[in-house]
């Protein structure tokens, strides 16, 4: 039996800490969210030593590349529907957002923005699937699981004004 271990990176919005069981990464926590108290992977498994270096290169002015976001995404399953919308989000560049309407029409569900909105609270893998850059049709950030404040920096990190 695989136990949970933890790997940190420190960025600008906090610590970015990736939980690894066996060889797979299950879940990014973004700031202080979540417990720190799972041993530290002292040898990361190749795709968290890579995640690790996307962090990296994402707070350094790049992307996460589609690719690995890709990967991360067939870990888990999903429904159909949270496949699709995540698909969409990995798809969003760096430095432009949609509205929860706008992916909930791009995947063929146009009155879908709620359940839009729920994939992203089910999102294991913020900022790999950068569900930062889905906000309200108005311009505002809308939830980012009580910590609006994350959102924020990292869409300011991306160059975007956020209203406060």
């Amino acid at each position: 039996m695989y136990k949970l271990a933890v790997r940190e990176v420190r960025t600008p919005v906090g610590p970015v800490r990736i939980y690894i069981m066996g060889i797979f990464p299950v879940r990014v926590t973004l700031g202080e969210e979540g417990p720190a108290i799972a041993p530290y992977a002292l040898r990361p498994p190749s795709l968290v030593s890579e995640m690790e270096g996307a962090i990296a290169d994402y707070f350094s002015g790049g992307d996460i590349s589609r690719e690995l976001a890709l990967r991360l995404l067939e870990i888990d399953p999903h429904t159909p529907f949270e496949y699709a919308v995540y698909r969409r989000v990995i798809d969003i560049p760096r430095g432009e957002t949609l509205s929860y309407g706008e992916v909930a029409e791009a995947v063929g569900r146009p009155r879908a923005a709620r359940a839009v909105g729920n994939a992203m609270r089910s999102n294991l893998y913020p900022l790999f699937i950068p569900c930062h850059r889905v906000i309200r049709s108005g311009g505002g950030l809308g939830g980012f699981g009580g910590r609006e404040e994350i959102k924020a920096a990292l869409l300011r990190t991306e160059g975007i004004v956020v209203e406060p």
